[in-house]
């Protein structure tokens, strides 16, 4: 399935969204269609109903709860990173009055930050937020509310500030500044927007754990930012409200619906958020049905839609086609289509799943049914020179990687070998996948297997970059 996902272009949202650009996470099956605009821009869409998962003010929210819901991840919240009222030089509450007064929109949380903090001003220009400052200098505005990144540079231009808008709501209220969040359509099933919260939760966290993974998205969307404003911005925007908003994030957006102008108590949808769902039990993960729907959702984060540089640059040294080689948990088996395709004669394939048996066979009608297994890896049997090892051994519960490795012992010949690419990393969610690294692999295989090689994984695609190890295990009993 297909959803249409906006967000801002501003480093914070690259930054904890790359991560579902490009591939680097599980998405269960949900695939996106991405949008980027500024956030006003973003707001005006809500309330035209456009996207099915959009980035908004909350300040906006307090008049969509009835087409959309919160998600408890992706929101920015914090302290000491809200609006700054700035101008060129400083003025009194009197004098901003009557002052007109630059916005960066009308349903933007600034502007109800702003007459939180200065309720009787009613002169205010809207426009982008980043054409506030060029506004203040030009004098065509007398002072402006600046967000984002101009925070960091408006000093450096010579303008003054007047107030900060976001402190001043934490000294009133004691709680962190809500200035925008996520949210997906109230009408959707509970368990679509629980999926879609795992998904933006797992996103997130990919991207705290990982930092430096999205820097081209992030720099290519930050429209030429200094890069010292752009982490700035990121280090500032992204929190621990953004992994999971709490209930003290919770709190800051209650409190605004409760203490807003324009928001009557009993008049907005609730619940404001969508109920945070338990993981998927393990034993899930081992279930025909689990994988089968996966497949039919084309769910492409472990499935790359051709054969890795790795696995075929091995393929591609080995002479003897006559070998008998295995693919477990083959998915849609690009390395056996491969493998077929160059000649090789005695290729299985063994999937939980029938659907990617399925598929493979419609791209090669010659390959034997007798070598295509439909069953659980553990049952098998038979004796192999070669069982390559391509996001299976990720995608079983760690709990069962002993067991894992005493049934390819069993399996492989007297003198062959188990290889393949493994993750070289500790994911930050619940999998699959699941990571691991290079030190725990050889403690496990070492009791095995009698040759043991585990080497940085140099020509790995790219979302994978950095994150793999080939292993080339030998079994000589």
């Amino acid at each position: 399935m297909k959803l249409t996902f906006a967000y801002s272009p501003c480093p914070n949202d690259t930054f904890m969204f790359e991560p579902i650009v490009s591939g680097r996470i599980d998405t269960e099956g949900l695939r996106f269609d991405i949008h980027l605009a500024d956030v006003e821009e973003l707001n005006k869409s809500a309330f035209d109903d456009k996207y099915d998962i959009t980035k908004l003010s909350f300040n906006a929210y307090t008049n969509l709860t009835n087409t959309y819901q919160l998600l408890n991840s992706g929101s920015a919240l914090g302290r000491k990173c809200g609006p700054l009222l700035i101008a060129k030089k400083s003025k009194s509450p009197d004098e901003l009055s009557n002052a007109i007064i630059a916005i960066p929109g009308k349903n933007t949380t600034a502007n109800f930050l702003l007459s939180y903090a200065y309720p009787n001003l009613t002169k205010k220009s809207e426009m982008i937020f980043s054409e506030v400052e060029s506004s203040v200098l030009k004098e065509q505005s007398e002072a402006g509310v600046i967000i984002h990144e101009n925070r960091f540079t408006f000093q450096d231009k010579g303008l003054v500030q007047i107030k900060d808008l976001g402190e001043y709501w934490e000294e009133k209220t004691g709680f962190p500044i809500p200035l925008g969040g996520i949210v997906t359509r109230r009408r959707f099933t509970i368990e679509m927007k629980q999926k879609i919260d795992r998904v933006i939760a797992r996103s997130v966290a990919y991207a705290l754990a990982n930092p430096q993974s999205g820097n081209e998205y992030i720099k290519n969307n930050a429209q030429e930012m200094n890069i010292d404003v752009m982490r700035s911005h990121i280090e500032l925007y992204v929190n621990e409200f953004s992994a999971n908003i709490g209930e003290e994030g919770r709190a800051a957006v209650h409190h605004l619906f409760e203490n807003h102008p324009s928001v009557k108590k009993g008049e907005y949808i609730t619940p404001l958020f969508v109920p945070e769902s338990t993981k998927i039990e393990e034993t899930d993960f081992l279930s025909e049905k689990y994988w089968t729907s996966r497949y039919e959702n084309q769910l492409s984060g472990w499935d790359v839609g051709h054969i890795t540089p790795p696995i075929k640059k091995y393929i591609d040294t080995l002479t003897d086609k006559s070998i008998s080689i295995l693919i477990p948990g083959a998915g849609n088996a690009y390395e056996a289509e491969y493998l077929h395709n160059s000649g090789f004669t005695d290729v299985t394939v063994c999937d939980l799943s029938a659907a990617p048996l399925q598929n493979l066979k419609k791209r090669c009608p010659s390959f034997s049914d007798d070598h295509l297994i439909q069953g659980n890896f553990f049952d098998l049997e038979g004796k192999f020179d070669l069982i390559i090892e391509q996001t299976f051994f990720c995608a079983i519960d760690p709990s069962l990687r002993s067991t894992y490795a005493r049934k390819m012992k069993s399996l492989i010949n007297p003198g062959g070998r188990l290889v393949g690419l493994m993750f070289d990393v500790i994911f930050p969610f619940t999998g699959p996948p699941f990571g691991g690294n290079a030190n725990d692999y050889r403690g496990l295989f070492s009791e095995y297997f009698d040759s043991i090689s585990i080497e940085e994984c140099t020509d790995s695609i790219p979302p994978r970059m950095g994150n793999e190890v080939f292993v080339n295990f030998q079994s000589s009993t």
